[in-house]
């Protein structure tokens, strides 16, 4: 039966990919709705093979129903609080953080099972972009030794920040190259050809926004509420992708020798023991929807532990994917 499917961005760079996603999917879509900013409203985007004009944020009503996915981190709160009353319509939200009471997280490779049982009207939270590519990376090597303790570093491109940051590493970039100077910048500093030690706003007990996103939901998706987190987040001076550094203590040692089956038994990850040679973003990743995984080895110290280098395009397999991968589950067709 067709669903009705209404999304709230489709111009964030989350939003235009997700739409790209669900015209390529087996969804069985009826109406499609696209909401956006009155001063955008208007536009004709394409979805599969017919034009669909989207309207502004006002015209969200509260008789919605089917699946309503939602890509705008900005939303008024008069919006907000009319998604926490939908009671007709399931919602995907890829900020959840947004709302009062939390929201499911869900990334269907590990914990899809949350949402045969959801209560209705419980909204659905798709994690950000570094958590789904470390809860892929880990979640088998959780279940195999059980993690303790998790020291993670994430180094974070420009698409983090959505279209502006994009366009900012852009020009910024070109004009370096001309010999110009970067005079005022969307990120406060400097991005092209620089590393800026804090992703998002700093808070009071010294963490960015970012990293504390990531240790709310990392513990949350892999079912590891007693796990010791730390996390430190780095902007780099790429465009797209997610790499994340993992150094881990485990409950029980790493057989090493085992890791290559339990990768290869894991959904949404890929991992080759005998590569010649690492994957990089640009030349392996991008345009991928799996997160690949580099160079799991020992704790240095001998210790029961290992790290590991994990990468992701953080579009192609990021939230818009896994928001995708919910709206299959919910309709039956996964």
């Amino acid at each position: 039966m067709p669903l009705n499917v209404a999304l709230i961005g489709p111009g964030t760079l989350k939003g235009e990919k997700l739409l790209e996603l669900l015209d390529e999917s087996s969804l069985d879509v009826g109406e499609l709705s696209l909401f956006e900013e009155a001063d955008a409203a208007g536009r004709s985007l394409m979805f599969r093979g017919h034009a669909c004009r989207t309207r502004p944020l006002e015209d969200v009503s509260a008789d919605t129903d089917g699946l309503v996915f939602v890509c705008m981190e900005q939303l008024p709160s008069s919006i907000v609080e009319m998604l926490e009353s939908l009671s007709a319509a399931q919602v995907i939200d890829l900020y959840p953080q947004r709302y009062q009471e939390p929201s499911l997280l869900v990334v269907p490779a590990i914990n899809g099972e949350l949402l045969g049982s959801i209560d209705s009207g419980r909204i659905i939270g798709v994690p950000g972009s570094a958590t789904i590519a470390a809860a892929l990376a880990l979640a088998p090597l959780h279940q195999a030794c059980e993690l303790l303790k998790l020291n993670l570093t994430v180094l974070s491109a420009a698409s983090e920040a959505g279209r502006e940051g994009v366009e900012a590493l852009a020009t910024e970039t070109a004009r370096l190259l001309n010999g110009r100077d970067v005079d005022e910048t969307f990120f406060a500093r400097q991005i092209a050809f620089n590393l800026i030690p804090d992703v998002g706003a700093v808070q009071e007990n010294g963490f960015t926004t970012l990293e504390q996103q990531v240790m709310q939901q990392l513990p949350a998706v892999l079912g590891a509420g007693d796990l010791e987190l730390d996390v430190s987040a780095v902007r780099v001076p790429v465009f797209y992708g997610d790499m994340v550094v993992a150094q881990a203590e485990t409950r029980q040692p790493l057989q090493l020798d085992e890791v290559q089956e339990l990768m290869d038994r894991a959904k949404g990850v890929r991992f080759d023991r005998n590569a010649r040679q690492a994957a990089s973003l640009v030349n392996d990743v991008i345009g991928q929807d799996v997160v690949i995984i580099n160079r799991i080895r020992p704790d240095a110290s001998g210790e029961s532990g290992f790290a590991l280098h994990a990468l992701s395009d953080d579009l192609g397999r990021g939230s818009a994917l896994t928001a995708v991968e919910i709206a299959l589950i919910l309709a039956g067709e996964q």
